[in-house]
């Protein structure tokens, strides 16, 4: 009854047991912050949209035109949501990649290794 019961090799095994996992969260973490980072950007849009506007109306006096400015502020936050889109998508494609290599890598690891226990 010399057996012990070895915490180091247990450890390990669980390390690499749920390094896929923790890799994948990480990944996750990762996506969100940048889409949380992309909304900001997006709310900040709006917002500048919003004060340039009421300024414009407060700023009016009469006979201005100020339905060509608001349409000239219009246009200038379209430009800048279309780019946020783009923006968008960019991040949606690159988040699908990350995450997709690193789920076909844990499935590979724990596909040798259960190769591995079976040979």
């Amino acid at each position: 009854m010399n057996d012990k019961f070895d915490v180091n090799s247990w450890l390990k095994i669980y390390r690499d047991a749920f390094a896929p996992a923790q890799r994948a969260q990480a990944e996750g973490i990762k996506a969100f912050e940048r889409l949380a980072r992309h909304q900001y950007a997006v709310a900040g849009d709006y917002l500048e949209f919003s004060l340039h506007a009421t300024k414009v109306a407060f700023a009016a006096k009469p006979g201005d035109d100020i339905t060509a400015v608001q349409r000239e502020l219009g246009a200038e936050l379209g430009n800048k949501l279309q780019k946020r889109a783009e923006e968008l998508a960019a991040i949606a494609t690159e988040v699908q990649t990350s995450l997709t290599s690193a789920l076909t890598e844990a499935a590979e690891t724990v596909t040798a290794t259960t190769k591995k226990k079976v040979a």
